[in-house]
């Protein structure tokens, strides 16, 4: 392969958002998340898929302006987060749903699963460092009648696990020119494929492809910083593009 592979570690997975499982309140608030005004919010014991307590939700407006619950929380540049929460809707009152969202992208539950848990999730890369919004907004359905409630657990943001080595990346992969204006060059020391994404400095996949030549047309993007995640098979490598 025509590397060198000096030692191997991988990255010691911590969930960054603090009171996830909900096992904290005062009174009927969770700790150390905001709330708004469309919902009610009560600690559940009798529903939940890990700990003693879920969130049990009330949405009561179709305003969806007014439905978040969030908090900030510090991501790495060029780090890949798995993020995702648990959802229970009821068979009796499912006319809602939630959506996971991370700095302003949405994935939704599913509210026809119902009387069982559900796990929404979703990953998300950032260009570089920086403070950004997570949480969950609730949202009404066609033939909502004013209140419905679901139940939420088990919120998870957490560094994506990934095999590193020492002098591994840098001799594996490499990207040029970069800067760039249309297109960069991407070796490796093995002539397997290569899957290629890119995502802009809010996190969006802009790219995302199977490379089996060197050459990567970056043409269609505009002028910014991105990032660019390569990867063959166990082997993954973050890298800074930009284009100009």
């Amino acid at each position: 392969m025509g590397f060198l592979l000096t030692s191997l570690f991988y990255t010691n997975a911590q969930n960054i958002i603090s009171n996830s499982g909900f096992e904290n309140f005062t009174g009927n608030t969770p700790d150390s998340w905001t709330l708004e005004t469309g919902y009610s919010t009560a600690p559940e014991s009798s529903i939940t898929i890990e700990g003693s307590k879920s969130l049990k939700v009330n949405l009561t407006t179709t305003d969806s302006e007014n439905t978040d619950l969030n908090k900030s929380v510090t991501v790495i540049g060029d780090k890949v987060y798995d993020v995702s929460v648990s959802v229970y809707h009821l068979s009796t009152d499912n006319d809602a749903r939630v959506a996971l969202v991370v700095n302003g992208f949405e994935t939704y539950s599913d509210p026809t699963i119902t009387d069982q848990w559900q796990t929404v999730s979703t990953t998300y890369t950032q260009a570089a460092n920086a403070s950004i919004q997570v949480g969950f907004r609730f949202l009404s359905l066609s033939g909502f009648d004013g209140s419905s409630t679901m139940y939420i657990d088990n919120s998870s943001m957490i560094e994506k696990a990934t095999l590193s080595t020492q002098n591994f990346e840098k001799a594996t992969f490499s990207m040029f020119p970069n800067p760039t204006t249309d297109s960069v060059n991407i070796k490796t020391a093995s002539n397997v494929a290569t899957q290629v994404s890119v995502f802009d400095i809010l996190g969006k996949q802009v790219i995302n492809t199977t490379l089996n030549t060197e050459r990567l047309d970056v043409s269609a993007l505009k002028s910014g910083v991105y990032t660019v995640r390569l990867s063959q098979g166990n082997t993954t490598s973050t890298k800074k593009l930009v284009i100009k």
